[in-house]
């Protein structure tokens, strides 16, 4: 199946005359003469029209990276494709100065945003912040917290309560604009509000991405706590930013991109 993908993408890449280039890998004698070398891409930037009305990307780009790079590490749980291209999307078009990520669990929206800034050349940091390790918690990851970025130069783990840690990393960085904040702690209407609230209270031109933010009818019932926390918030700050929705589905995912940003 691996081979297929590769064959796929490489018959793609010769189909839209993407540069590539053949890197050497190093050798040892558990290396096959196949695995020597390896394809390394080189990725063009999908931001399109920056100064235009409306938030653009190339899909084409993006999707070809979220098959490439993204989804063989990550996977589509917890975050299907149409919420991995809002991401991805974000990242390119935001270029923060500062990443901030919260409930870390085992790294994967931690790794989305470094593999983001690796091909993309986007010059942030991601500080991730996720429960003590003594905490209880239902989707608490014990040994496997941070599992997919430990180690990763430029990503940064944390322990505490998110927006608070978040904030304090903000202040003791010098206070950064541009900061984008990922939100995907407890999905509580309460919480979720609570913590956009200090986040837009506190950081002027702050941006943020939201997860499990699909809103259903009643019937369904499905949580739409944090829907609900989104709308609150709109209202608390009038005017403040844009709103962008993966919509389609659970579990959903909202961009609230600051005006600040915009042309």
């Amino acid at each position: 199946m691996q081979r297929t993908a590769r064959s796929i993408i490489r018959k793609l890449r010769q189909k839209y005359g993407q540069p590539v280039t053949v890197a050497a890998k190093p050798t040892d004698v558990s290396t096959s003469p196949a695995e020597a070398t390896e394809v390394t891409r080189t990725w063009p930037d999908p931001v399109r029209n920056p100064t235009a009305s409306e938030f653009e990307v190339d899909l084409w780009t993006l999707s070809n990276f979220l098959l490439e790079k993204i989804v063989p590490v990550v996977g589509t749980h917890p975050y299907p494709l149409n919420e991995l291209l809002l991401i991805t999307a974000a990242a390119c078009r935001l270029k923060p100065s500062v990443v901030f990520d919260w409930g870390t669990h085992i790294g994967v929206s931690a790794r989305i945003f470094y593999e983001c800034d690796q091909a993309f050349n986007l010059g942030y940091e991601i500080h991730s912040v996720d429960l003590p390790p003594d905490a209880t918690h239902v989707e608490h990851p014990g040994q496997e917290h941070g599992r997919l970025v430990r180690g990763l130069d430029k990503v940064h783990l944390h322990r505490g309560d998110g927006v608070k840690v978040a904030l304090e990393q903000w202040q003791k960085l010098g206070r950064p604009a541009r900061p984008l904040f990922f939100v995907d702690g407890d999905h509580a209407y309460e919480s979720v509000r609570g913590e956009l609230g200090e986040i837009f209270s506190t950081v002027p031109d702050a941006s943020v991405l939201a997860h499990d933010t699909f809103f259903q009818s009643a019937e369904a019932n499905y949580n739409v706590g944090p829907a609900r926390a989104i709308e609150a918030i709109v209202e608390q700050f009038p005017g403040r930013f844009r709103i962008i929705n993966s919509g389609l589905g659970l579990p959903g995912m909202t961009l609230l991109v600051s005006n600040d940003l915009q042309p």
